[in-house]
């Protein structure tokens, strides 16, 4: 990229800027379904007459996630706006606080021209971008993630007592979110046993015993319903190695996050919220077979960078490694430690149980495409990166505009989306749920949400 140091970095806060429009757009236009309205339900029953629910929402293993950090999550948001999308600017705003730690972290192993990559890939990822704002439990977690590296990077040569408090505090809080936690918890353990990082031993159980407070109710309520807890038996451990395609499932997300690749529910089109119905339909299915049909071709470059990567044999650090040879570790032990959890894991790896580890993902093509960018493949890899970006952006513009979780058109039971409800409720108008898309209520055998009164 031939950019002076000081347009870099003006790029870099350009698309920035650009992402952080798109996704408060996308936050406005931000759908409500089941899973938001389990969460919602929770906040709602906090804010509105102080009932704190102790656990959080039904897990793919069965049985709920333990403890009630969810319903504070959720409710705190709701007492100073009663709407549905409250809570989810809290998860844009991990999202952004995300991205500046990372970029914070990263800008002492990159240059300004690998910022921009990381801007582009990471923030700019329509994978990211997607997941930040609509509100559900695994859309927190790129936060985590961001906390993980920092806390890992800021303790590569000592011990320090504040990383490791962090650390400890969020995997704890991570794992009242969601189960994929295990993906930093075992990444963790496999980096401290190959000597990337000296944890504080006293900060990091500090930090673990105040983030596990919330679960304190949970034990209690666990004494009294056992059923919290029971119902968890779907699945069985190494479903991923018996029947291989598991594994393989979560692996090639792992290429896809750093890829235009995203999941076909993204790509699932439906611009009736701006033409006639019928047009809107008819134009939304045929961008979906093109952008299914084109954006695969990128999974091309995560693949070269990954194996550019793997050339590496796997090894200790040595004391005197460079800031970018331990980066290149992180990222490597951080997949083996995927690996190793996706073969364990009791279900199929869905697209959205690995987003926790979405910022190391993309690291090998930020690497791989900054060292093309040094050397005689720059003039090329500078008008990739406009075409890609280019591209990127087209895409972003059209997830607000027709893509399921930010459209009402097609959610009249013709979507999967589509939820048809056995009661009406005043939580339902009082965060403008039935204002910002209706839903089908008093239908007879509809679903309901698990913590709320009928």
């Amino acid at each position: 990229m031939n950019l002076s140091d000081r347009s870099a970095a003006r790029l870099t806060w350009a698309f920035f800027a650009l992402g952080l429009a798109i996704s408060l757009f996308m936050v406005a236009r931000s759908q409500v379904g089941g899973d938001q309205l389990n969460l919602l339900a929770r906040g709602w029953l906090l804010a509105d007459d102080g009932r704190w629910i102790s656990y959080g929402n039904p897990m793919s293993t069965g049985g709920k996630a333990p403890g009630g950090i969810t319903s504070l999550l959720v409710g705190l948001p709701l007492m100073v706006w009663r709407d549905h999308r409250a809570p989810t600017l809290v998860i844009l705003l991990c999202h952004v606080l995300a991205y500046l730690i990372l970029d914070r972290t990263l800008r002492r192993v990159f240059g300004p021209r690998e910022r921009v990559l990381f801007a582009v890939l990471y923030w700019l990822n329509p994978w990211r971008m997607y997941f930040s704002a609509f509100l559900w439990n695994p859309n927190y977690l790129f936060l985590a993630g961001a906390v993980h590296l920092w806390a890992c990077w800021t303790q590569r040569e000592r011990a320090r007592f504040l990383p490791s408090f962090v650390l400890g505090a969020g995997l704890l809080l991570a794992f009242q979110i969601h189960a994929s936690f295990l993906l930093l918890a075992v990444s963790s353990v496999l980096l401290w046993w190959r000597r990337y990082f000296k944890p504080h031993w006293t900060g990091g159980f500090l930090g673990a015993g105040l983030a596990a407070l919330p679960l304190i109710p949970w034990a209690l309520d666990l004494m009294r319903q056992p059923a919290i807890l029971t119902e968890a038996d779907k699945g069985f451990l190494g479903r991923g190695l018996v029947y291989v395609f598991p594994l393989l499932r979560g692996l090639g997300y792992w290429f896809r996050y750093s890829s235009l690749a995203v999941s076909e529910k993204v790509l699932r089109f439906d611009f009736g919220d701006f033409l006639d119905p019928d047009a809107g339909a008819r134009l939304g299915e045929g961008v979906s077979d093109a952008t299914s049909a084109l954006l695969p071709i990128t999974l091309l470059l995560p693949l070269l960078a990954n194996l550019w990567r793997w050339r590496k044999r796997l090894r200790r650090l040595p004391p005197e490694a460079s800031d970018r040879t331990w980066l290149k570790g992180y990222v490597l032990w951080t997949f083996l430690a995927a690996i190793g959890v996706f073969a364990l894991s009791p279900t199929t790896i869905m697209m959205w149980q690995a987003l926790i580890v979405l910022h190391a993902a993309v690291l090998p093509l930020v690497l791989w495409t900054g060292v093309l960018a040094r050397s005689r493949h720059a003039v090329r890899v500078s008008r990739g990166l406009w075409i890609y970006a280019a591209a990127e952006i087209a895409l972003l513009l059209l997830i607000p505009l027709g893509s399921t979780h930010y459209r009402c058109a097609g959610h009249d039971g013709s979507d999967s989306f589509g939820l048809d409800l056995r009661h009406d409720h005043r939580m339902l108008h009082e965060l403008h749920i039935h204002a910002t898309c209706p839903l089908p209520v008093n239908r007879p055998g509809g679903w309901w949400p698990d913590v709320l009164p009928e």
